[in-house]
């Protein structure tokens, strides 16, 4: 798929949502993202995952971790293309769910729906992964919001990449916390 038309099916499956948009860090914005949206067409959700796939394809993926409930499905669709074992967080306590666990050895990628700059989600998945002498090659997303490159030193990949573009607004609308 090229940039334009991935655009064009997110906007019209309402994953690009226009307005004004109060942030949880108290910055307005003209542009929403409701990855879900996007997820529950199972050909769509398969066709972006391929965009992610294709940068992983040499890497001896073995594990696919969904660093959110989000994700879940955009995770189990990149496992199941890069014939990977997938892993996944049940709660932010936890750091998979009950009875899941990475191996030594395997070679990780973390997927989420939304990348954005804070990486404290991922920092738990990260140490259960070092602590168990497997190595994390990668993070992938369906839209990066980072204004930098992750301090993981990993590869980035992402479907679409989009600035958080900030405005001066009255009457946004309050964007909640991702779970």
């Amino acid at each position: 798929m090229d940039m334009q038309e991935i655009i064009h099916e997110l906007t019209g499956c309402g994953t690009i949502i226009s307005g004004i948009f109060l942030l949880p860090d108290g910055r307005m914005c003209s542009e929403w993202y409701v990855p879900v949206k996007a997820f529950q067409y199972p050909p769509f959700c398969r066709k972006l995952a391929y965009e992610i796939v294709k940068h992983f394809w040499d890497m001896d993926v073995q594990v696919v971790i969904a660093s959110r409930v989000g994700a879940l499905p955009f995770a189990t669709e990149i496992a199941r293309q890069l014939e990977a074992r997938l892993l996944w967080r049940s709660s932010a306590d936890e750091v998979f769910y009950q009875n899941l666990s990475i191996h030594s050895g395997d070679r990780a990628i973390i997927v989420d729906d939304i990348l954005m700059d804070d990486i404290a989600p991922y920092t738990s998945i990260g140490r259960e992964i070092l602590r168990q002498d497997a190595r994390l090659i990668g993070i992938a997303s369906l839209i990066d919001l980072t204004t930098k490159k992750t301090p993981l030193n990993v590869r980035q990949i992402s479907v679409l990449k989009r600035e958080v573009n900030v405005i001066d607004a009255e009457n946004p609308i309050i964007v909640q916390h991702r779970t």
